[in-house]
């Protein structure tokens, strides 16, 4: 691995997956546990917290790809997904016809996203992937920020409230979407100060693989 990538060599799966009516193609380690205890991985983590989560389909990645596949976007739409890991929910957008950029802390599972654009024949010129650590912002703004299960931890709350303070366009959305967690709880009142509002929905799907998810969405726009 490297110091931005965690190093999978195990076997590759294609599963298929459809939301609302809109299919997508997903590439993804068949054996993600491989990375639980590679040495690589436990040396990022004693130094960083960080542990290799994109490997896995979450429950906020299916209803966040819900709840794109049920938005009535407009066709070429800058959208930004973080810690997009796999990528499920911007690949729906994608296909939705939104312009998306994927970005992780990891830059492994960009290689995956860039395999299932590839699976579902998506115009290269329509998306792109990089490496993004929440805690040093970019100046760049987007219209849409997507973002699936990013809320788990009580000390990534007020980093994903600021990106959105900082990185949202002016009359822009975001799309927060994970399970119920302890952590999100709180979002709401984080984002108060910054001058944005939130307002969550519950949402209720099967999901492949995991069975009935029970989860919230919030939608995430500036106030006034």
């Amino acid at each position: 691995m490297t110091e931005r990538a965690t190093a999978y060599e195990g076997p590759v799966k294609v599963s298929r997956f459809a939301f609302s009516g809109h299919e997508v193609l997903l590439s993804r380690p068949a054996e993600p546990d491989r990375l639980l205890d590679d040495p690589g991985v436990l040396a990022w983590n004693a130094r960083d917290d960080y542990m290799p989560y994109w490997a896995y389909l979450w429950p906020g990645a299916f209803l966040l790809a819900e709840a794109v596949a049920r938005e009535p976007w407009t066709a070429g739409q800058s959208a930004l997904e973080i810690g997009c890991g796999l990528g499920l929910a911007g690949l729906v957008a994608l296909q939705r016809g939104l312009n998306v950029r994927f970005t992780d802390y990891d830059e492994a599972p960009l290689r995956f996203l860039e395999r299932s654009a590839a699976e579902n024949g998506f115009d290269p010129s329509r998306y792109s992937t990089g490496w993004l650590d929440w805690r040093d912002l970019p100046a760049e703004r987007y219209p849409v920020i997507l973002g699936a299960d990013v809320l788990y931890e009580q000390r990534l709350v007020p980093l994903v409230a600021n990106l959105i303070a900082t990185m949202l366009a002016p009359g822009g959305l975001a799309l927060i979407a994970g399970p119920y967690r302890v952590a999100a709880e709180h979002f709401p009142a984080a984002l108060e100060p910054l001058g944005l509002s939130a307002e969550a929905t519950a949402l209720e799907m099967p999901a492949t693989e995991l069975g009935l998810v029970r989860g919230t969405v919030y939608r995430v726009r500036r106030r006034g």
